[in-house]
């Protein structure tokens, strides 16, 4: 699953990730950069949209201009609720409960499991080899 489809700017996937994960974080343009690997004129670009937008706000910070996130923007808890969930996609883990040996299969079943539309294919002249495996395939369908 990939967020590219709803959010196709990679720099504001990583930018809206940021302030999702920090909420009170306020930041400048080059620790930002920093922080997601990106180029400093990438990272100003996109935090002058999110401000237009009204996502961000901005302030003076020395001779630096530092956002913050607008916790009272409409769109910031369902934009939250996508990216923790995508999060959470993104770090699950499967765990394989069980595996098969295409030996053991054959020996329980009595013979290879193909079905049945794959085998006049498997069967017929081909030009070029076929694979090792298809190969293999074959010779047992042969010794049945």
């Amino acid at each position: 699953m990939d967020l590219s489809f709803l959010i196709p700017s990679k720099v504001r996937r990583l930018v809206l990730d940021y302030y999702v994960r920090n909420p009170d974080a306020q930041v400048g343009i080059r620790e930002l950069a920093r922080e997601l690997k990106i180029s400093p004129q990438e990272s100003f670009r996109e935090l002058c949209n999110l401000e237009s937008w009204g996502m961000l706000f901005s302030s003076r910070r020395g001779s630096e201009r530092a956002f913050r996130l607008n916790q009272r923007f409409r769109l910031y808890p369902p934009i939250r609720d996508l990216l923790t969930l995508y999060r959470k996609e993104q770090n699950r883990k499967y765990e394989v409960n069980q595996t098969y040996r295409m030996e053991d299969l054959v020996r329980e079943i009595g013979k290879t499991p193909i079905p049945p539309e794959m085998l006049p294919r498997l069967m017929e002249k081909r030009k070029k080899h076929r694979s090792y495996e298809e190969e293999k395939i074959l010779k047992r369908i042969n010794r049945t």
